[in-house]
C-alpha cells in the first residue's frame, strides 16, 4: 500500500519519501479529534445562530404587524408568524440533542488531557 500511495504522489507531482508519508498520516490520525470537536464547536453556533435569526424575523414580524393597517396584510403577517414558530420549535426541540452532544464533546475532550 505504502508503493502505491507513493507512486499515486509522485504522479501528481509530490515526490515525498516513505518517512514524510507515514509522518502525515500519523498527523492527520492525531488531529481527528481536534477536527471533529471543532466541526461539533461550529455545529453548535449554526444552531444558535439559526434560532437567533428566526427570533429575529418573528420580532420583525410582529413589527410589521402592528404598524400594518391592512386586515388582509395582517394575517398574511400573522400567518408568517406561525410559519416561523414552527421552525423555531423545532430548533428548540433539537437544542437539548445539540446539548448533549456538547456535553459529550466535552467530557472526551477533557478525558484526553
Amino acid at each position: 500500500m505504502e508503493k502505491e500511495s507513493l507512486t499515486y504522489l509522485s504522479d501528481r507531482g509530490y515526490d515525498i519519501s516513505a518517512a514524510e508519508l507515514y509522518r502525515l498520516k500519523n498527523e492527520v490520525k492525531e488531529t481527528a479529534d481536534s477536527r471533529l470537536h471543532n466541526i461539533g464547536l461550529e455545529f453548535q453556533m449554526q444552531h444558535l445562530q439559526r434560532i437567533e435569526t428566526l427570533k429575529t424575523i418573528e420580532n420583525e414580524l410582529f413589527n410589521n404587524y402592528h404598524i400594518e393597517k391592512n386586515p388582509t396584510n395582517k394575517c398574511k403577517i400573522l400567518m408568517q408568524i406561525a410559519d416561523i414558530q414552527q421552525y423555531l420549535s423545532a430548533y428548540y426541540d433539537s437544542t437539548q440533542y445539540v446539548m448533549q452532544q456538547a456535553a459529550k464533546q466535552l467530557k472526551h475532550s477533557n478525558e484526553m488531557k
